[in-house]
C-alpha cells in the first residue's frame, strides 16, 4: 500500500474527519440565513470547518512520528519530500471533495455564478493547502499527540478570532489586524471579503490575488520547515 493511500485511509477512519469533511459542511450550506441577504457568515464558518478537517486529517504524520513509523519509512528508498507530499495529498483529497460539494450546492441553492464559485473554490483550496502545511509544521514541534492536538485547537480558535472569521476585519483594531496577518486565516478572510464585495470582473484586482499569494507563501514556509528532519 502506498504512503498516500495508507494516510488517506487512516485519516478517514476517524468519525470526526467524516463530520468535518462531509456532514458539517452540508449542514452549514443548507442553513439558508447564513448565505442570503446581508448575511455572509456561512463563507467564514466554512473556513473554520476547513481548519477542523485539517486537524483531523493531519494526525497520521503525528502518529508516525510518535510511533517511530516515519524512521522505518525513511529507511526505505523514500525521501522526506515524497513522504510529506503523499501525506499532504491525503489530507487535501477530502478537503477538495468538501469544497466541490459546497460550490455545487451553493450554485444550486443560492444561484452562485460560475465565476463566483470558481473564485471561492480557489480561495478555499489555497487556504486548505496553507492549513494542512501549518498542521504538519505544528506537529513537528511536539512529541506528545494530545499536547499537539489540544494546543493546535487553541491556536485555531485564536487565529479565527484575530483572522476575521468570527469578527469582520474592518472593526478589529489595527494592532490586532497586524497580529492576525501573521496567520493564513487572516488572508483567507481577506480573500473572502474581496469576493463578496466585488463583481466577478474585479476578482483579478489587488486584495483577492494578494491574499492568495500570501497564503501560498505561508504554505511554502511551513513545508520547508516540516521538510527538515525535525519530524524525526
Amino acid at each position: 500500500m502506498t504512503i498516500f493511500r495508507y494516510a488517506l485511509i487512516r485519516g478517514l477512519r476517524s468519525p470526526f474527519s467524516i463530520a468535518c469533511n462531509c456532514i458539517l459542511p452540508i449542514a452549514l450550506i443548507l442553513i439558508r440565513p447564513l448565505w442570503t441577504g446581508d448575511m455572509t457568515a456561512g463563507f467564514f464558518f466554512i473556513a473554520f470547518v476547513i481548519i477542523g478537517g485539517t486537524l483531523m486529517m493531519s494526525q497520521s504524520i503525528l502518529t508516525d512520528k510518535i510511533g517511530g513509523t516515519v524512521i522505518r519509512i525513511l529507511a526505505a528508498p523514500v525521501t522526506m519530500l515524497h513522504y510529506l507530499v503523499a501525506n499532504l495529498l491525503a489530507c487535501m483529497v477530502p478537503l477538495l471533495f468538501q469544497l466541490i460539494l459546497i460550490c455545487i450546492l451553493g450554485s444550486a441553492l443560492y444561484g452562485w455564478s460560475t465565476g463566483f464559485s470558481l473564485a471561492l473554490f480557489l480561495c478555499y483550496t489555497v487556504f486548505s493547502l496553507a492549513s494542512v502545511s501549518m498542521a504538519f509544521a505544528w506537529h513537528c514541534l511536539f512529541k506528545d499527540r494530545d499536547t499537539s492536538l489540544n494546543s493546535f485547537g487553541i491556536l485555531a480558535t485564536f487565529m479565527a478570532l484575530l483572522g476575521g472569521l468570527f469578527t469582520p476585519l474592518d472593526i478589529l483594531p489595527d494592532p490586532l489586524q497586524y497580529l492576525g496577518a501573521i496567520f493564513p486565516v487572516y488572508w483567507a478572510a481577506r480573500g473572502l471579503d474581496a469576493i463578496l464585495a466585488a463583481d466577478i470582473g474585479s476578482y483579478v484586482s489587488g486584495d483577492y490575488w494578494l491574499s492568495l499569494a500570501a497564503m501560498l507563501l505561508f504554505t511554502t514556509a511551513y513545508l520547508l520547515y516540516g521538510g527538515k528532519r525535525r519530524i524525526i
